[in-house]
């Protein structure tokens, strides 16, 4: 049976004792902060110190892909425990880390990978690659996870509720913000992200309202083959809408995520979220 070990970038937001053990590699991003670059790596960078400088910094920060030798590297050591790599990235469209993957694999493994775009953010994309993951411990061909992924994607939702606007506008990528933001920057608006393009649904006036449209929506979307908790410094409201949401929680963990760098410097910080997959 062919050994498979699966790789993705740290946007999908997978957590370090998930990843550790389905043994998943994931290659970080970079955050330009303040004329500095980090690894969104943990180490490098901590989430919680991202957020806790984000509102006060006097530019919103960038993200870019992993430098092309280290991504070249982290590929080349999992390679070696591997006959075949499923290599899972951001969106292509909005990223240069599905192009870097396609780079360094080739070099490393050419004709050895699987290379696929999530089209999708945070635990969007995450729970491809858990799923990946899980399927490949089982023993399924890169083919099966695929197809398996492929037909995953329509039943994976990612929603939002914003405790500002300011990163939206700030971010100058978000058309209707700009249309609505001088007259309306005190209300919580809550999004749906899709392929990382960010779709308003509802704009509410208090966060707390904002938070309850979430649980509107998770109810909406039951019954749940997955379902995480996402925030940004958030975790008092994090763990209390998880416990709002006993009554539609899938069998196992719901996870409560810390989201990365590359969309929380877009939705500001003390933001809430839902990622959720469809029962299939």
């Amino acid at each position: 049976m062919a050994i498979l070990k699966v790789l993705a970038d740290s946007v999908c937001d997978v957590p370090a004792e998930v990843a550790k053990r389905l043994d998943i590699t994931l290659i970080p991003a970079v955050v330009v902060m303040d004329g500095q670059s980090y690894l969104d790596d943990g180490v490098q960078l901590t989430r919680e110190a991202f957020y806790t400088r984000l509102p006060d910094l006097p530019q919103l920060p960038t993200t870019s892909a992993c430098p092309l030798g280290v991504t070249r590297e982290m590929i080349a050591r999992k390679a070696a425990e591997a006959d075949h790599l499923i290599l899972i990235a951001a969106p292509a469209h909005l990223s240069a880390i599905y192009n870097t993957f396609h780079l360094a694999a080739e070099e490393v493994v050419p004709g050895r990978y699987t290379l696929i775009d999530s089209g999708q953010v945070t635990m969007g994309a995450g729970f491809q690659v858990i799923q990946a993951a899980e399927m490949a411990a089982a023993g399924a061909s890169a083919a099966k996870i695929a197809l398996t992924l492929a037909r995953m994607r329509p039943r994976v939702h990612v929603f939002g509720a914003l405790n500002t606007l300011e990163n939206l506008r700030r971010s100058g990528r978000v058309g209707w913000v700009t249309a609505i933001a001088g007259r309306l920057l005190q209300i919580k608006p809550v999004v749906q992200l899709t392929e990382g393009n960010v779709k308003s649904l509802d704009n509410v006036r208090t966060f707390k309202r904002a938070a309850a449209r979430l649980v509107e929506l998770a109810r909406q979307y039951a019954p749940l083959e997955r379902l995480a908790i996402l925030h940004t410094n958030n975790q008092a409201m994090a763990e209390e809408l998880r416990d709002t949401l006993a009554d539609v929680t899938p069998p196992g963990d719901t996870l409560i995520v810390n989201v990365n760098p590359a969309l929380g410097t877009h939705v500001g910080a003390a933001a809430l979220g839902l990622a959720l997959v469809t029962a299939g």
